[in-house]
């Protein structure tokens, strides 16, 4: 024969299905806030991005106006026309710089200011950076 086993419900509280759904809360919390993060870290690389390549048309709007500057005999020199210029250089796509320069004398020395301010994007996905050269010849 084979003993009796009795039931032990009163013994038993449920305990393991209290906790399996306290883990599973703890987890999906634990997703949600990993989301978070990682999509507002991909917003900063973003906009990250976007400044690097403002400020790489920037310094190309400056460096072309200051080889104007070193070689008179090909360009204008010094101008001060402050037109926007659109970039088609991979990498820059959807860029532009817009540079002027101006000159002031000091004791018989000509010293040049080259301003040049580049921007890339457009709307709230946009970004702007200056940069100015002081050369003296």
């Amino acid at each position: 024969m084979r003993p009796e086993i009795t039931p032990t419900h009163k013994h038993q509280a449920g305990l393991g299905l209290i906790s399996a759904i306290f883990v599973i809360v703890v987890l999906a919390m634990l997703v949600v806030g990993m989301s978070g993060i990682m999509t507002a870290s991909q917003t900063y690389r973003s906009k990250e991005i976007l400044a690097l390549r403002a400020l790489s048309a920037a310094q190309s709007g400056s460096e072309l106006h200051l080889s104007a500057l070193l070689h008179p005999e090909v360009a204008d020199g010094c101008t001060t026309d402050a037109s926007p210029v659109a970039l088609a250089t991979p990498g820059l796509n959807d860029c532009s710089y817009q540079a002027s320069c101006a000159s002031v004398t000091v004791n018989t020395k000509i010293y040049y200011t080259i301003k040049s301010v580049g921007r890339c994007g457009s709307g709230v996905d946009s970004a702007t950076r200056v940069v100015k050269i002081r050369v003296a010849l």
